[in-house]
């Protein structure tokens, strides 16, 4: 083999054959450290570079919360361009299918607003002309934070007649509208007579769920507003944007450089420095003004008293208001309240108010109050209630316009309590009810007053009591066997005229205080038409001449006397169906048997099958007339539930020609029984006079 040796480097070829690949070992590990060094450095470089961007982002945020008025549910303006998808997509600060958006009501300056030189500006002629221009409504504009394709955006949202200082503004406002750099970057350039620049572009890698808010209503409060973030709050979530002062935001970004991932997470807290500003979130030049925030409440005992916050730039507003699922009523005002009355109690009513101003309308506010079923009676006279399981004193109002008083009262004397209008008789009335284990009289008066005539304070019951007030309409009634009505004969002319009416609910309402006839048993007192007679012989308790006593509403004869030996008065307060409500299974339309328990049967012979239903307004109603019980106390039967009431109702009725205290005890399953409980007797027991409200 021939050696060719380079003599002027002093090695052979072969020489140079052998060492090569060991440099090229060398060079490649080398190479192999530099690319690894350089992919630190990028990824330590990006990783720098993000952690900037995040925290730069953070303190525009912070410094924009700083200088807002308020917190916006959606945006309030939108120029051309300037929606979401460059169209006119509003932005939402939950759901929407855009993702969370940071949505701020900002004042508009003359200048930058950290100059002090820099002042408000307004909007012309709202009320003065700009020479008084501090006493104008001040003009907003919205900065919006939002992610799209991985990117958070920073947008300066005007309305299209920001500069417009002819008809608009005072004055010209130093901030600018901006667009997506995409739709800016167009040729030709469609918004170069709108939007003035791009949209600041903060941080990129951020995916729509890496950019988290959080509203508070302090700035040292822990406890989320979570109604004010709630994509289900719909209304009231601008409400409670409203109320909140702080937000917190959460800024998660995710990028991969030379093959590593970097990820920076970072959070501020920051508060509107004007708490109080929130009543010019939503104005902007264009004169259409916000949707104002409503309340509603309660007042006794049917009234809904409606307030809503006073909107600059609005003119007027218009109430609108429904009841239950009916029809909604219009009610132009330029005022900040109404009051809605309604009929009974249990009802829910529904106000939404909106905002009118010269550039047109703001969308409604709504909310819904629930009327409560009963409104706790005032108590006098030292009376308080009794304790659970029995009733707290307290009344209501049916739809079918029929007044309940409930409750078991002690320890006063005189006047129980008073009724408001609306909840009176046209005349004096008296019921028989029951206290302290015996049979006690109780009279509502048409000056509202519920005043204990007979009885003692260990207990007075009002359970059961129930009437017609002074604005019901009664066909006066038919007198028959020398029966008439006891005022003004008797010379007291304060007490009801007798009389008859179908209520809406279809039943027969009898009132009055009669006097001067007949005695003698299955007597007429009052004819009634065969429209209002009933299918069988009702018996019913009352008071007659000072003491406990029943009459009858039979089936043919009407309104009859029971054979008690004094006529100088019978009161005769009943409540019954006519002939015409069916018997069947549906019994919230039609009368539903009676399981009897305890050996009780029905006394038959023409009385009352025992049944019982419940009328369209809620009142459960008891008839029936049954005997030879395996006791006197034993229980007679139970209802279902939805048949019951809340507590339990102490009741008066009739057993064998004497009072009787039977009650309706609610089980902790919603069934309750019929339970007599004092002065009752197998002879016989009428369930007639039994009514109460049925409750959940």
């Amino acid at each position: 083999m021939r050696h060719l040796k380079d003599t002027s480097r002093g090695f052979t070829l072969v020489e140079m054959l052998v060492v090569a690949p060991v440099v090229i070992l060398a060079i490649g590990a080398f190479l192999t450290a530099i690319i690894s060094m350089t992919g630190e450095v990028l990824s330590s470089r990006a990783a720098n570079n993000l952690s900037f961007n995040v925290q730069d982002a953070l303190n525009r945020i912070e410094q924009d919360v700083k200088l807002s008025s308020t917190f916006l549910a959606s945006n309030t303006v939108l120029g051309t361009g300037q929606g979401y998808n460059d169209d006119a997509t509003g932005f939402t600060n939950a759901s929407g299918g855009n993702g969370t958006a940071l949505i701020l009501s900002m004042v508009g300056t003359t200048g930058n607003p950290i100059s002090t030189s820099s002042a408000y500006v307004f909007l012309k002629d709202k009320p003065s002309d700009c020479s008084s221009a501090q006493n104008n409504i001040p003009f907003t504009y919205n900065v919006i934070y939002f992610v799209k394709n991985d990117t958070l955006f920073r947008r300066t949202v005007m309305p299209t007649n920001y500069n417009d200082t002819t008809n608009t503004v005072c004055s010209v406002p130093w901030q600018q509208p901006s667009c997506s750099p995409t739709y800016m970057d167009t040729t030709p350039n469609p918004p170069s007579n709108f939007c003035k620049t791009k949209d600041i572009v903060l941080v990129e890698g951020i995916a729509s769920a890496d950019f988290a808010l959080q509203y508070f209503n302090g700035e040292s409060s822990t406890t989320e507003n979570t109604t004010a973030s709630s994509a289900t709050a719909a209304a009231d979530r601008a409400a409670a944007l409203r109320a909140a002062t702080t937000v917190g935001v959460t800024i998660n970004a995710k990028q991969t450089v030379a093959g590593r991932p970097v990820e920076r997470l970072a959070t501020v807290k920051a508060s509107r420095l004007d708490t109080n500003a929130s009543s010019i979130a939503a104005i902007t030049a264009d004169g259409v003004p916000a949707a104002p925030s409503i309340l509603g409440r309660v007042g006794e005992p049917t009234n809904v008293l409606f307030t809503w916050s006073k909107v600059p730039s609005a003119t007027s507003y218009v109430f609108e208001y429904q009841i239950n699922t009916g029809s909604w009523t219009s009610v132009p005002t330029t005022g900040q309240t109404y009051t809605v009355t309604t009929a009974s109690h249990n009802q829910v009513v529904t106000g939404r108010v909106m905002a009118t101003g010269p550039g047109g309308s703001s969308g409604y506010t709504t909310t819904a109050i629930t009327i409560p079923l009963w409104t706790p009676l005032f108590l006098q006279g030292n009376w308080t209630d009794y304790s659970p399981p029995f009733t707290s004193a307290a009344y209501t109002k049916t739809a079918a316009g029929l007044v309940v008083l409930k409750g078991l009262v002690k320890s006063g004397s005189g006047v129980i309590g008073t009724l408001p209008v609306g909840y009176r008789p046209a005349g004096n009335i008296m019921f028989e009810n029951s206290s302290n284990g015996s049979a006690g009289r109780v009279d509502v008066q048409s000056n509202g007053t519920i005043n204990l005539v007979t009885g003692t304070n260990g207990w007075f019951s009002l359970d059961g009591v129930t009437f017609m007030p002074s604005s019901a309409t009664f066909t006066p009634a038919v007198f028959a066997n020398s029966w008439g009505n006891y005022s003004p004969a008797s010379g007291d002319p304060n007490w009801q005229q007798a009389g008859y009416l179908l209520d809406s609910a279809g039943r027969v309402q009898l009132t009055g205080l009669v006097r001067a006839g007949t005695t003698t048993s299955e007597t007429t007192m009052i004819t009634l038409p065969a429209g209002y007679l009933p299918p069988d012989y009702h018996l019913v308790v009352n008071n007659i001449t000072g003491a406990m006593g029943s009459f009858g509403i039979h089936q043919t004869l009407g309104v009859t006397a029971r054979g008690y030996s004094s006529n100088n008065y019978h009161s005769l307060q009943a409540m019954y169906y006519p002939a015409g409500r069916a018997t069947g299974t549906t019994c919230t339309t039609q009368w539903c048997n009676l399981t009897l328990q305890n050996s009780w049967v029905a006394y038959a012979g023409g009385f009352t099958t025992p049944q019982y239903t419940k009328s369209s307004d809620g009142l459960v109603m008891i008839k029936g007339l049954v005997r030879t019980g395996s006791s006197a106390t034993a229980v007679i039967a139970t209802l279902p539930v939805g048949y019951c009431p809340a507590e339990q109702q102490l009741l008066t009725t009739v057993s064998n020609s004497a009072w009787t205290r039977v009650d309706i005890i609610r089980n902790t399953n919603g069934t309750c029984t019929i339970s007599p409980i004092t002065n009752s007797s197998t002879a016989w027991f009428s369930l007639d006079s039994l009514r109460y409200m049925a409750e959940p």
